[in-house]
């Protein structure tokens, strides 16, 4: 072989070797980078889940504070209409009673109570007390009942009450306090499981 082969195959040798080695280094150089690629792509991917979760997590907590906030007021308002009707109502309750007392039965009813109460007292001493709005039916209660009816110092806007004074016991039937036991107990049961 001459110098001149010789040197031609060691250039092409060289050049071979050369685009070998470079082969290798691009090869292993787009490995790399394909690894950093995933890597990169794989902690976006990870950011961009943790950022959705963040976000869907924030945006639940915005729409159940909205939420609260709605019920609140439907609550509020509710409340109020409730308050309103029962206002209402016990307003047409009392002039319903008001009413009751210029019925004929209203004096029946008074008669009953104290009868009931004369029953309750079992022969013990009983002192009956009527509303001073009621004072014209006084005679005539005391007629059916045979007790004396006294007009009570205060007025308690009918009915009767009634004292067992060795026992200590007062026999409240009047329409104050009955109204009152009523607006303490009453609780509005509306809407359409109701209906």
């Amino acid at each position: 072989m001459t110098t001149e082969e010789k040197l031609q195959h060691f250039f092409d040798y060289s050049i071979n070797r050369a685009e070998q080695e470079a082969a290798e280094t691009i090869s292993e150089h787009q490995k790399a980078l394909d690894t950093m690629f995933e890597e990169h792509c794989s902690t976006k991917r990870r950011q961009a889940e943790a950022y959705l979760a963040a976000e869907t997590e924030r945006i639940k907590r915005e729409i159940n504070k909205t939420l609260s906030s709605r019920q609140l007021h439907i609550r509020q308002e509710l409340s109020a209409k409730h308050q309103e009707l029962r206002e209402k109502l016990f307003a047409e309750v009392e002039a319903l009673m008001a009413a009751y007392k210029s019925d004929p039965g209203y004096l029946d009813f008074l008669c009953r109570k104290v009868q009931e109460a004369d029953a309750y007292a079992d022969g013990t001493e009983l002192t009956v007390y009527l509303d001073s709005s009621d004072e014209v039916l006084a005679d005539e209660l005391a007629h059916r009942t045979g007790h004396t009816i006294r007009i009570a110092p205060k007025p308690f806007g009918g009915g009767i009450r009634a004292v067992l004074s060795e026992k200590n016991i007062l026999i409240d039937n009047s329409y104050l306090t009955l109204l009152n036991e009523e607006k303490e107990n009453y609780h509005f049961h509306g809407g359409a499981q109701h209906e």
